[in-house]
């Protein structure tokens, strides 16, 4: 189970909106932001009297603020926001191409962006005609995003199919311009397509034991086509995903002649990306068609496998224990495994070495002649506050799903749930608020992170013998101004050691002893825990004022990032196996860590699978097919999966609501 960041600072913008609303201005004119999400997919107050507002709640209190500081026009002092849900990409698109819609902001995902860019349906965030810049714009997310994720999303390009360009490379051939994502969409949240798996689960248990388990399923998706795990898997009722599955089973050989080619050091991390995205893509072939009947038959051959197909419910049936296995995005997995550990169930999750799908989740807005001036500053306003650290990390406490935005704020709430080192120095301390600093005659200094990680300057063992206090801020009258102050920080040891409290050593009950915590006792990066390098993500994220670094935040200490599979007798290490007997260190199952916030090797090895565009009837006629001819399942089977779809969709909804608000209640009495 995850640990709970605690907000600890309330935004001043936030709160002196919240004293000072009834002293706005009215205004006669009323501007309505309106805005389509999917459901439990942005932080929510449920109600709680202590805790912040809803999202859009505090999104409205920050423009009356700014408008009230007169950094923005007092026309916005009146404004509303219209917030509401949907279920998938394809009811949105729907709704776009009637031309009803009247939102100014929708949530999709990458490839739906793309195809509402390559039909018309959405329009520029930003205006080159009147000279505006992302920067100008949406300054949080430039700075914030993931630069690695973001270049990715940027980069992928849609056909504008209403045009015709020479093409440059056939005179006299005219093709369609492609426009880039950069211009149009802002990212939200992301994450891999895996192999969610109990390794324990009940059924296999007199056929395959734990490490087994791990090991089928770390190298490619065809673990799901394995008939030791018959009757046991679940795999997703959405054509893109499974159509995914299906493809990297039957171009297996493929991607394992690409990563050969990578390892032997033939291509290069660019090059292996490169050609993994085309056979991912199915540009490899020279018809669509050939990739389209290869995948059919792939999945033709799953049918006999599984349990049968699902929509939302897999991620609570693992952990009822209907299935086993479940083909899930990364979310998801995070969510069934915190449920898991509630019931003293270990889930893992998968992204094969052989590859997976990158899905990028994202902002776009909707082509719509209605839309007021006012209506479209306020939108790129609600993008530029989603993309506010701060703001991201409730988003993220909330749903459980990864943003794009990094930054002091993220880095804190990920090292809070899976540093192994939090535990070992700041769950010591009574009161989280406080410092821990370590001392030693008059020299001492705060137990920061980048210290943990025995910096040049710091070295453990000049330093091992340093004690440990935290300290809880005093007031004191100040001699010029005679008025009382708050003294934050320790001046000196002196002041430290007066006004700050021991740290204990904690028992295996996790209770203090009398011992005294040393600097010494503090976990630094020890060989027997894995060091995770999320540079990749999180550099150049930093402000100045964060006081955090490139390279040295950005590093993350962990126990369970990696799932432990077969160990060497002799060396103790542990490994993973390949079919052809070659045994490697596992880097592709592991936990909540993993599934988070995959490392740079596991993302590089996962591509964004594209609108399939004019094919598009081709998959689905396809996907009708599959979907069509009866399972060859148990009789019994379909028929559970049938009456419960049909007639329990309304107990597994309010069940589902009643898990979810188990875990967000014990996460916030966590901490209290």
């Amino acid at each position: 189970m995850k640990k709970i960041y605690k907000y600890v600072v309330l935004s001043p913008i936030i709160l002196g909106c919240a004293s000072g609303l009834t002293s706005c201005a009215k205004s006669s004119e009323k501007f309505t932001l309106k805005i389509i999400n999917s459901e439990d997919y942005i932080y929510l107050n449920d109600d709680d009297p202590t805790a912040l507002p809803d999202m859009v709640d505090q999104f409205k209190m920050y423009v009356k603020e700014l408008v009230k500081e007169g950094k923005l026009d007092p026309k916005y002092r009146n404004v509303d926001v219209v917030y509401d849900t949907s279920d998938t990409n394809e009811t949105l698109y729907s709704e776009l191409q009637t031309g009803k819609s009247d939102y100014d902001l929708i949530n999709v995902s990458d490839y739906m962006a793309q195809k509402m860019v390559s039909e018309g349906l959405v329009v520029p965030l930003y205006r080159d005609e009147d000279g505006e810049r992302r920067e100008d714009k949406v300054p949080n997310y430039v700075d914030y995003a993931s630069k690695t994720l973001r270049e990715r999303l940027d980069n992928i390009e849609a056909p504008i199919y209403s045009k015709w360009i020479e093409d440059p490379e056939n005179p006299g051939k005219k093709v369609h311009p492609h426009a880039r994502l950069e211009d149009y969409a802002v990212g939200y949240m992301w994450g891999t397509l895996g192999i969610l798996f109990n390794p324990n689960y009940e059924p296999l248990s007199g056929r395959v034991d734990e490490k087994e388990m791990m090991n089928d399923m770390h190298y490619s998706f065809s673990a799901l086509w394995n008939t030791k795990y018959k009757g046991t898997i679940s795999i997703k009722n959405s054509m893109r995903d499974t159509f995914a599955a299906g493809l990297m089973h039957a171009y297996e050989s493929d991607f394992a002649e690409l990563k050969a080619k990578y390892d032997a050091g033939t291509y290069d991390a660019e090059k292996y990306m490169e050609e993994y995205a085309k056979v991912f893509n199915g540009e490899n072939e020279a018809k669509f068609s050939t990739v389209v009947n290869k995948v059919h038959n792939a999945l033709n051959t799953l049918k006999d496998n599984i349990f049968g197909l699902e929509v939302d419910s897999g991620k609570q049936d693992i952990v009822t224990g209907k299935i086993g296995v479940n083909l899930a995005w990364s979310g998801d997995a995070v969510y069934s495994m915190d449920l898991a550990d509630e019931e003293d169930i270990s889930l893992y999750y998968c992204v094969p070495e052989l590859g997976s799908n990158l899905w990028f989740d994202t902002w776009v807005m909707p082509k719509n002649k209605n839309r007021s001036e006012e209506r479209r500053e306020l939108a790129l306003m609600f993008l530029d506050f989603m993309s506010d650290p701060a703001n991201a990390m409730q988003n993220m406490d909330y749903t459980g799903y990864t943003p794009f935005i990094g930054g002091k704020d993220i880095v804190d709430l990920a090292r809070n749930w899976f540093d192994i080192r939090y535990s070992e120095v700041y769950e010591t301390v009574d009161e989280e608020d406080y410092l821990v600093y370590a001392y030693k005659d008059e020299d001492f200094f705060e137990m920061t992170f980048d210290r943990c990680l025995l910096s040049s300057d710091k070295d453990k063992n000049n330093y091992g013998d340093y004690a440990l206090r935290y300290f809880e801020p005093y007031e004191v009258e100040d001699e010029e101004t005679g008025e009382m102050v708050t003294v934050e920080e320790p001046r000196t040891v002196a002041e430290l050691v007066d006004h700050g409290e021991v740290v204990y050593v904690k028992n295996d009950n996790d209770e203090p002893t009398t011992t005294p915590k040393t600097y010494n006792d503090v976990l630094f990066a020890d060989e027997e825990y894995d060091e995770i390098d999320l540079s990749y993500f999180f550099n150049d994220t930093f402000d100045t004022e964060s006081g955090y670094r490139n390279d040295i935040d950005t590093i993350f200490y962990s126990d369970s990032y990696y799932a432990d599979v077969f160990e060497d007798e002799e060396t103790h290490e542990c490994y993973v196996e390949d079919a052809d007997g070659t045994r490697h260190a596992n880097t592709s199952v592991g936990r909540q860590f993993f599934t988070q916030y995959p490392d740079e090797e596991t993302i590089m090895r996962c591509a964004v699978m594209k609108d399939f565009g004019e094919n598009n009837k081709l998959v689905m006629k396809m996907w009708e097919e599959f979907k069509s001819d009866p399972l060859p399942t148990p009789a019994i089977v379909i028929f559970v999966i049938i009456i419960g779809a049909a007639l329990g969709l309304i107990g597994f909804i309010v069940a589902g609501k009643i898990l979810t608000n188990r875990i967000r209640k014990k996460r916030k009495k966590a901490q209290n």
